[in-house]
């Protein structure tokens, strides 16, 4: 079984690591108006997270890992159709016209592009950036390569109902970018490698690479996040009851939704793999995905909200998947 003093200790590394992108703007050692964290965020997604995605696919063909592969994938497209419903329970759908009319006053486009992120956070996680090396730290390579392919129907769902939520138009649903992303083509190739005995030609040289700069993919993104925290005031953390409410569905209602979803698989007989279970359940627990804030500067949405809820989730997760990794004794 999974310890929780291992998951807790992990999850307050990932806090601690908060703390130098937060001195680096409070110190004032570089600013939030030159790019500079934005860079980073372009060396996590091009270089740092394509090499954590292929590099545990670098392995033979073994027919068990491909079946609990087969399972991650149908619990990942499962799982985020169920954390759709209470976000569009609770923020409504994104068909809603409220504050996005002609006449609509300036008060109420402001909420409607902040109800907006609130829907979003609470549906996508970090388990890329941050879901990934968990899973990594706690049960190794094999793990990992369920991890990575949860992250599939993460994409598909984020360039589709993601884009929807964001935009309320379907001309920004982007089956191109599902598959044209560096995540996927990423996962593409870790496939190949998988499949066909091209694994066993990659020079030692390139997997020990990969295997320095997959290390980079959670300090890294970390420090953006603490980057983005220190530009906020403290007291706007505090006084948004719906961000409060967006960052409860994510933390542990969605993570609830799995365990349930696990329970009746279980039950059935249909799937009992435990490393697969962990990855899932821990996946889902993650705490809102960085993508928010991309994602609110890219439709204009409500910037500083998105730049609040992603920090202060990943602290408030320091407590809460611990309590997800809990769950994992029902099942």
């Amino acid at each position: 079984m999974i310890d929780i003093g291992t998951v807790f200790t992990q999850t307050l590394m990932l806090c601690i690591l908060l703390i130098p992108g937060f001195l680096f703007r409070k110190l004032k050692i570089a600013s939030g108006e030159g790019g500079f964290a934005k860079g980073i965020s372009n060396i996590i997604l091009y270089v740092a997270q394509p090499a954590m995605l292929i590099s545990p696919y670098i392995r033979d063909f073994d027919a068990k890992i491909l079946k609990n592969m087969g399972f991650a994938v149908l619990f990942s497209f499962l799982c985020h159709a169920l954390f759709l419903v209470p976000a569009l329970l609770v923020f409504g759908s994104w068909k809603n016209k409220n504050g996005d009319e002609n006449g609509a006053t300036e008060e109420e486009k402001k909420r409607e592009l902040s109800t907006r992120v609130l829907r979003f956070a609470a549906v996508f996680g970090n388990c890329g950036y941050m879901g990934i090396p968990l899973i990594r730290n706690l049960l190794g390579d094999e793990a990992t390569v369920y991890a990575t392919v949860f992250n599939i129907g993460f994409q598909i769902f984020l360039w589709t109902f993601g884009c929807l939520i964001a935009t309320r138009d379907k001309k920004y649903v982007s089956f191109k970018k599902i598959i044209l992303n560096p995540a996927t083509i990423s996962i593409f190739i870790g496939l190949i490698m998988f499949f066909t005995p091209a694994n066993r030609y990659v020079p030692g040289v390139v997997t020990g690479v990969l295997d320095m700069l997959k290390e980079t993919v959670l300090p890294l993104s970390m420090f953006v996040v603490g980057f983005h925290m220190a530009g906020n005031r403290v007291k706007s953390f505090f006084t948004d009851g719906r961000m409060w409410i967006s960052m409860a569905l994510k933390l542990l209602l969605c993570p609830v939704l799995s365990f349930g979803l696990l329970k009746l698989f279980s039950v059935t007989g249909a799937f009992n793999g435990f490393d697969v279970a962990v990855t899932v359940l821990l996946c889902s627990a993650t705490p809102c995905a960085t993508v928010t804030s991309i994602f609110a500067e890219k439709f204009d949405l409500d910037r500083e909200l998105a730049g609040r809820i992603v920090p202060l989730s990943t602290l408030v997760s320091m407590a809460t998947l611990p309590l997800a990794a809990l769950l994992l004794q029902l099942l």
